[in-house]
């Protein structure tokens, strides 16, 4: 039985992403019974995505808090090794910010959960990874740099979502700068770190709280991100790919 670790799963894409293990899990079952994944559903609130499965843990760890890697490495520690670790707990807010106009606050809290948080968990993880685990670290076409020169900005202006744009754009770099740091090290060479960006998905977090209707299914792009990792390939570690698989602007 493999085990796989998704954050921020008490909804929107982590809960989907948690679902898709739990139904993959018992799809292909061999002989002896055992699922083919047991899933670690971490979240800021303990949430019982469970639905009666013994192969499912949930635990409530808000990753943003400097103890959190001490929390979940004592969690990693029962169920190692981890071959899938989803870092997707994120916070958006001061999404209206723009040069002029910051909430620094809401800077600082952005970080301290979507890069930070990201990385804590990550840290937490290491010495469980299995040889050839994957890493994936949920960006977002938010944090592209080239989309936005060329002024392909999402539903606001370029110059807005400073806050969140910063933070996915930083992921980005940390994604590259672990993929980098494992492949020089034989313990972890065989590692593949990728950025994913999931697509603008109709949750919470992308309808702008219900104001806007997005154009794809948290549901969709969860199959298409189990697909991805599935087919990962070692010359891959490093990239930034979107749901499908395709390579998008750093």
């Amino acid at each position: 039985m493999k085990t796989v670790v998704v954050t921020g799963a008490n909804r929107g894409l982590g809960l989907e992403l948690a679902r898709a293990y739990i139904d993959d899990a018992f799809e292909g079952i061999g002989d002896d019974g055992e699922p083919r994944w047991r899933v670690i559903a971490v979240a800021r609130k303990h949430t019982d995505v469970t639905h009666g499965h013994a192969h499912v843990r949930t635990r409530g760890i808000d990753v943003s808090e400097p103890d959190a890697s001490n929390a979940l490495g004592i969690v990693l520690e029962q169920y190692a090794p981890v071959d899938v670790l989803i870092n997707n707990a994120a916070v958006c807010i001061g999404r209206e910010c723009a040069v002029g106009n910051v909430d620094y606050g809401a800077w600082t809290r952005s970080f301290e959960t979507n890069v930070m948080g990201a990385m804590r968990v990550l840290e937490a993880a290491l010495p469980h990874l299995a040889r050839d685990a994957v890493v994936v670290n949920v960006s977002g076409r938010m944090g592209s740099i080239g989309r936005v020169m060329a002024g392909l900005g999402a539903s606001s202006a370029t110059t807005q979502d400073v806050v969140y744009r910063t933070t996915k754009a930083a992921l980005n770099m940390m994604t590259v700068c672990a993929a980098s740091e494992f492949k020089a090290k034989d313990e972890t060479r065989d590692v593949k770190v990728v950025a994913v960006d999931p697509g603008w998905m109709n949750t919470d977090m992308g309808s702008r709280g219900g104001t806007v209707t997005a154009p794809l299914d948290p549901s969709e792009s969860a199959a298409g991100i189990v697909a991805l990792i599935a087919g990962l390939k070692p010359e891959d570690s490093g990239k930034f790919l979107n749901w499908r698989g395709e390579e998008s602007p750093w």
